[in-house]
């Protein structure tokens, strides 16, 4: 990644802060619009006022693909505790999860068309507060709490569990938040042959059990489930790429065209085709940009 390949970073631009040692790290990704990264392998499609937090103190690669990337970049360095430590974590359970699992595997969490004056202005005030300053440090790590109670009032609307990035297999002690992300992170790697007795086996569950928990987590079953994340990696594919139908299709497990466009129009009324072509916003966009 250029430094002209994007704009607004913030703070030690994307490497680990070499002031903090034993505290979190974490980085907010803020995207001004469309825009395609590629974090910890995973690739992540943002629009216009998408957000992601991520954990680690490891650099995060932004692969820019076409156009100049506009995004903001702040990292972050939290001290626990602090005063607002119990109203951060204690009634975010995915955000307290994100905070435990340690910092040597890259997580995070995906907030979709976040449009809030409020979270911008937290944002606005740690651009301004970019000094080397004891007191300004302070300031600043009070706004990152201020900014992430602010995150947490819009945690079941806006977060996007299809396209944040929990790895792992232990889901027993986390809260239902996490085990979803965790599940929806193996099936998003796995949508291609992804089966409920290879994915219950993954998890350490029996694969009865295992199709309760996910009826109980998702309100559908494992199948419902698996079939929704391959439309939706097909929506993003549709909008984002210049893939054919048909590989789309292949990459998504399906055994043919006509099953891909049955199972589309089943979930979204409407076809592929007529899909990229309503929101297919990138394309566009580097159309105009060729041209």
């Amino acid at each position: 990644m250029k430094e002209n390949d994007f704009v607004g970073l913030h703070r030690n631009d994307l490497s680990s802060s070499p002031n903090c040692s034993s505290e979190f790290h974490i980085r907010f990704i803020v995207s001004h619009d469309f825009a395609e990264l590629t974090l910890a392998g995973k690739y992540v499609a943002l629009s216009p006022d998408d957000i992601v937090m991520a954990s680690s103190a490891q650099p995060i690669n932004i692969i820019n693909r076409g156009a100049p990337v506009k995004l903001s970049v702040f990292s972050e360095c939290l001290h626990a505790p602090t005063p607002l430590n119990l109203v951060v974590v204690g009634d975010n359970p995915m955000v307290h999860d994100l905070m435990n699992a340690g910092e040597q595997t890259l997580r995070f969490i995906v907030y979709r068309q976040l449009r809030n004056q409020i979270t911008q202005r937290y944002f606005d005030l740690l651009a301004e507060l970019d000094l080397q300053d004891v007191f300004i440090d302070y300031q600043r790590e009070m706004t990152v709490g201020l900014l992430m109670t602010e995150l947490l009032r819009h945690h079941e609307e806006r977060i996007s569990i299809t396209d944040s990035y929990f790895p792992g297999k232990n889901i027993r002690h986390v809260n239902a938040d996490t085990q979803s992300g965790m599940i929806f992170t193996y099936l998003v790697a796995h949508n291609a042959d992804a089966t409920l007795k290879e994915t219950a086996c993954y998890f350490g569950y029996d694969k009865n059990y295992f199709s309760r928990l996910c009826r109980r987590l998702f309100n559908k079953s494992f199948s419902e489930q698996l079939t929704f994340i391959r439309i939706e990696l097909a929506k993003r594919m549709l909008a984002f790429s210049n893939k054919r139908i048909e590989q789309i299709a292949a990459e998504l497990g399906y055994k043919n065209n006509s099953s891909f466009f049955t199972a589309f129009k089943r979930e979204v009324a409407i076809t592929p085709n007529d899909y990229r072509e309503q929101h297919g916003y990138r394309l566009a966009h580097q159309h105009i940009n060729d041209n």
